[in-house]
């Protein structure tokens, strides 16, 4: 069962620096053709100072910029070979760009567990990592929330 007193419990802070192939490369993958994403020209025309970040990129800023995570997690007790992906969210404060460099501060927001009758569960935790910019200005909250299983024993 998850320990509950490990909701507030925040882990060292991480950098990333925002890369533009990066920012490409992701547009690309998914199929995204919205020139804003490939084109700092086409992202002028659009009123934007550059490229801007693609919306869904946080999700992949913790394997980018927390190589540390799942050893974090773990120190929490939580098993991380058992993880599912629940849901991400992002709250945009400002606009990134190439460039910024990013510091994220994750901390666990909640958690509980449920229990079946037979004895199977799952904990449901809610990570936030905050990302301030290098102005020291917050330019996104990001929620994770992810499903540890729990075997009946």
């Amino acid at each position: 069962m998850f320990d509950t007193s490990k909701v507030g419990q925040s882990f060292p802070p991480f950098h990333i620096e925002v890369e533009r192939c990066k920012i490409q490369e992701l547009a690309l993958a998914i199929g995204d053709e919205n020139p804003i994403y490939t084109s700092r020209e086409a992202a002028q025309a659009a009123g934007y100072r550059d490229i801007p970040l693609f919306p869904t990129a946080p999700t992949i800023f913790n394997f980018w910029g927390n190589a540390q995570l799942n050893e974090q997690l773990r120190s929490t007790g939580l098993e991380i070979e058992r993880i599912l992906h629940g849901e991400e969210e992002y709250e945009y404060l400002a606009l990134i760009y190439p460039g910024d460099k990013l510091t994220g501060t994750t901390t666990i927001a909640s958690g509980k567990s449920r229990r079946g009758k037979d004895g199977s569960g799952m904990d449901i935790v809610t990570l936030e990592t905050r990302y301030s910019n290098q102005d020291q200005q917050e330019v996104l909250v990001a929620r994770t929330m992810v499903i540890v299983r729990i075997q009946a024993s």
